[in-house]
C-alpha cells in the first residue's frame, strides 16, 4: 500500500472526484480545491508530498499556481495535468519547475505511476540532502585539532581554497620529533 499526502487542483468537479478516488484507492490521502486560493491555504495549513494541478484553471494559469506552491512548499514535486497538451507548454511547465506533465484524457496507471515516481524522487533528493549535510558537518575544518598557531594559520588558508577546483601545494618544515 502507498502513502503519501497528495494535494489536487482543478476546476472541473467531477474530474477531480474521479481523481481523488482513483488516488485514494492507491493508498494515498487526497485533499482537493477546485480554486487556487483553496490550495494555498491548503499549502499553508499542511505538509504535502505531491501536488496534481491542473493547467488551465478558471481564472488562473496551473504554473502559476505550481510557483506559489513552490514559495511554500520548495520540495514538493508538481504534476501538471491538461487537456490541451503541446510540447511547448510541457517544455515551458518542466523549465518552470514541474515534476512531470500529464494530458486528459490519462490512463489511471500511467498517472499512479507518474505519482510513484515523483515521490520516489523527492524520497531520493531529501537522503542526498541528508547525507550532504552529515558530510559536511563530519568532515569540516572545525573538526581538525590543532595547537599551534602556525598550524592554524595553515587550517585557515586551507579552509578559505578547500572550495575551489584547484590543486594546492602547502609546504613547511616538520616539527621535530617528540620522544
Amino acid at each position: 500500500m502507498s502513502s503519501g499526502k497528495i494535494l489536487v487542483v482543478d476546476d472541473d468537479r467531477s474530474l477531480i472526484e474521479v481523481l481523488k478516488v482513483r488516488v485514494e484507492l492507491a493508498g494515498y490521502e487526497v485533499t482537493t480545491a477546485l480554486k487556487e486560493e483553496t490550495a494555498i491555504e491548503a499549502a499553508k495549513d499542511q505538509t504535502f508530498d505531491l501536488a496534481i494541478v491542473d493547467l488551465q484553471l478558471d481564472g488562473t494559469d496551473g504554473m502559476v499556481l505550481m510557483q506559489k506552491l513552490h514559495l511554500i512548499l520548495p520540495d514538493m514535486p508538481v504534476i501538471i495535468l491538461t487537456a490541451h497538451g503541446s510540447i511547448e507548454s510541457a517544455v515551458e511547465s518542466m523549465r518552470k519547475g514541474a515534476y512531470s506533465y500529464v494530458t486528459k484524457p490519462f490512463s489511471a496507471p500511467d498517472l499512479l505511476l507518474q505519482i510513484e515516481k515523483a515521490l520516489e524522487n523527492r524520497v531520493l533528493k531529501n537522503e542526498i540532502q541528508r547525507l550532504k549535510s552529515f558530510l559536511d558537518e563530519e568532515f569540516d575544518f572545525g573538526n581538525i585539532i590543532a595547537r599551534s598557531e602556525k598550524m592554524h594559520g595553515v587550517l585557515e588558508i586551507v579552509s578559505r581554497i578547500a572550495g575551489n577546483d584547484s590543486t594546492v601545494f602547502i609546504q613547511g618544515k616538520a616539527a621535530p620529533a617528540r620522544s
